[in-house]
């Protein structure tokens, strides 16, 4: 990630977005009130640091009882995500314009004595990754016994015996009380990390460096589950389509308040080096933006849809100050 400052106007910075970013794809905008926030999705602000636990699966499903007439159009968990993120639920889910100047009103509208940051991302490098099981399937535990056993008997599609969990392979733990208990627990469930999720491929006419026959090597993809996609859902609500809204969808997992799978900073992502970038809003001159932003009719009620945001500007609008 690139950390820089410019002058803060509009003009200013797309100038310096073109200098330090190639348009092979459509960019992507996040505005942030304070600089020193991360990009850190809500599910994860959890924890110690935060005092708070979020039990992920249970809110979801509590939120599913209670409008089950959404489902007509949220076919599966990643589109239900966004309604919850919607209604500002904690999600794994990070906000996204494809509207630069979207983003820059998220940035300056609120905590005015405060440096704000206008993150711009080339989405092409996390391409590559895709919304797959192994992400999934962390929306549908809150137990380490819960997820060991959907990993080593839900899972034959991916994995096979061969494949060892904590360097142990599962043919083992499913034939070893003893290990067995040590994922699945007895009346307590289990308190087993994950370390590690080595995968077996078998080789043919393969030789080491001394000549020795290799039948088979490991590799270990325990990083697949804290990977960070990219998802661009249906239009299901019109904040969606008045933003330009798409979302990263970032793996990883807290359970009881602990961090059981790993999760990864997006600002420190291998893949993107320089294709995210940092801009600094300075707070003196959030005001000046906002205002250049209103001349081209990005405001609040050209961003919030819903009838309680245009009831406030119609009030402004037809009101004024009495002596």
């Amino acid at each position: 990630m690139i950390e820089i400052e410019t002058n803060s106007d509009i003009s200013s910075i797309i100038k310096l977005i073109r200098e330090k970013l190639t348009f092979e794809s459509t960019l992507w905008f996040r505005g942030q009130s304070k600089y020193s926030y991360s990009l850190l999705p809500s599910i994860f602000r959890q924890g110690k640091n935060y005092k708070v636990s979020y039990n992920e699966l249970e809110m979801m499903n509590e939120f599913k009882r209670r409008y089950p007439k959404e489902s007509i159009h949220h076919k599966n968990n990643f589109e239900w995500l966004t309604l919850m993120q919607h209604y500002g639920l904690p999600t794994r889910l990070l906000d996204w314009s494809t509207n630069l100047l979207v983003a820059l009103y998220f940035c300056c509208s609120k905590n005015k004595d405060k440096d704000g940051a206008l993150f711009v991302l080339n989405p092409t490098p996390l391409k590559s990754f895709s919304l797959d099981k192994l992400l999934e399937v962390q929306l549908d535990f809150e137990e380490r016994s819960e997820f060991f056993r959907k990993i080593l008997f839900d899972f034959d599609d991916i994995f096979d015996d061969n494949t060892k969990l904590n360097e142990l392979s599962f043919n083992e733990i499913k034939n070893d009380m003893f290990k067995k208990v040590k994922f699945f627990g007895l009346s307590t469930g289990s308190s087993e990390d994950l370390n590690t999720i080595e995968v077996m491929t078998k080789l043919n006419n393969t030789k080491d460096i001394e000549g020795n026959i290799v039948n088979h090597v490991y590799q270990d993809i325990t990083r697949a589950f804290s990977n960070i996609v990219l998802f661009n859902p249906p239009t299901l609500n019109e904040r969606l389509k008045y933003q330009s809204g798409c979302f990263t969808f970032h793996g990883g997992k807290y359970v009881q308040g602990k961090e059981f799978i790993k999760i990864e900073k997006l600002e420190e992502h291998p893949y993107l080096d320089a294709d995210l970038l940092k801009i600094k809003i300075k707070k003196e001159d959030k005001n000046s933006i906002l205002k250049e932003l209103e001349l081209v009719g990005v405001r609040e009620s050209s961003l919030f849809p819903e009838m309680e945001y245009q009831s406030k500007e119609i009030k402004n609008k037809f009101s004024s100050l009495f002596n």
